[in-house]
């Protein structure tokens, strides 16, 4: 007698390593990019970085107290690599536009 196979499809026996009798495949339909320019992602970003900068230097006395002086220069950084990005954005839509 021999045992279930484990494998759906495949042969008796229950080898999980045994190919399969039968190959079903799906194709998937593709999906739209929802923001194919990436402009909204990375000004919602900057713009996030931004406001924590300026909440992050009106609080910089108590930050420093903390030992914590260097979420400030993260938020300005993420703000400036944002802007990189924009401009990456902003050139790549020109190029494909132009």
């Amino acid at each position: 007698m021999t045992e279930p196979s484990s494998v759906p499809g495949g042969p008796p026996g229950g080898r999980p390593d045994a190919p399969a009798a039968h190959h079903h495949f799906l194709v998937q339909a593709p999906v739209p990019a929802v923001d194919a320019d990436g402009l909204r992602v990375v000004s919602v970003g900057t713009a996030l970085f931004a406001v924590a900068a300026v909440v992050l230097a009106l609080l910089r006395p108590s930050l420093l107290a903390a030992g914590r002086g260097w979420w400030l220069w993260v938020c300005v950084s993420g703000f400036l690599l944002g802007l990189v990005g924009l401009l990456y954005c902003w050139n790549r839509v020109r190029r494909r536009d132009g």
